[in-house]
């Protein structure tokens, strides 16, 4: 009884790993190139990025004087698609904003905040992620195309174990706060095309752990679309 109980335990934990890993790996750049000022898109991508994942979003580009820059605050939330539970999700809110225009080239970066959760029968899980891109590259008015690199790092995992698992499994379990995990290096390319309001984007790369060690699925690939207005 003892082996079972501890069969189960495994098997779940391992569940609720892989399925947050597949949504914290969602992130790197947004599915758009940059916005100008009042321009407002709703963005829409699909791809492998550790699993068969969807995302949907929306951004705007707001002036800020004080810095004389163009901030594209956005947000976006994400599903897996093989997973179709509302209690494995991501959702992300940041900004991508240029640090320097050097004529044909643009240096921009991109830092975001994100909150990730899995429901299973051992437990509900939820993470905060931070996850900052450095992009550099061209934009014309009808494509662009640019190569990104980031840093993905979850800090602190709350856990909340379920009442199934106090009955069959360890009736101490503590519900709380935990440190987080090894973080994930990310590069690639990122590069679209305009059609009137309509902009088509492609990115695909390579992930590491921060230890540079390979994971299950060492690659992203990625394709969107975004509507302007």
């Amino acid at each position: 009884m003892k082996s079972s109980k501890l069969s189960v335990f495994i098997l779940v934990f391992a569940s609720s790993v892989t399925i947050l890993s597949m949504l914290h790996s969602t992130a790197y750049a947004q599915a758009f190139s940059r916005l100008e000022p009042g321009q407002q898109t709703v963005t829409v991508e699909t791809g492998v990025q550790a699993a068969v994942v969807t995302s949907v979003g929306y951004a705007a580009g707001l002036r800020v004087p004080a810095i004389h820059r163009t901030v594209m605050p956005f947000l976006q939330a994400t599903l897996l698609p093989a997973h179709a539970d509302l209690g494995d999700y991501g959702a992300r809110g940041g900004a991508q904003v240029s640090l320097l225009d050097l004529g044909w080239l643009d240096v921009s970066t991109q830092l975001a905040v994100e909150v990730e959760g899995t429901d299973n029968t051992i437990h509900r899980a939820t993470a905060l992620r931070s996850d900052l891109v450095l992009l550099v590259g061209h934009y014309a008015r009808s494509w662009f195309a640019v190569g990104e690199g980031g840093f993905d790092r979850s800090w602190l995992t709350y856990i909340k174990n379920s009442d199934w698992y106090r009955t069959n499994v360890y009736a101490g379990a503590r519900d709380g706060w935990y440190g987080g995990t090894a973080g994930t290096l990310h590069a690639g390319a990122k590069a679209g095309f305009r059609l009137g309001s309509v902009e088509v984007v492609a990115r695909a790369g390579v992930n590491k752990t921060e230890t540079l060690a390979d994971l299950a699925l060492p690659f992203y690939a990625m394709v969107g679309a975004n509507y302007r207005f």
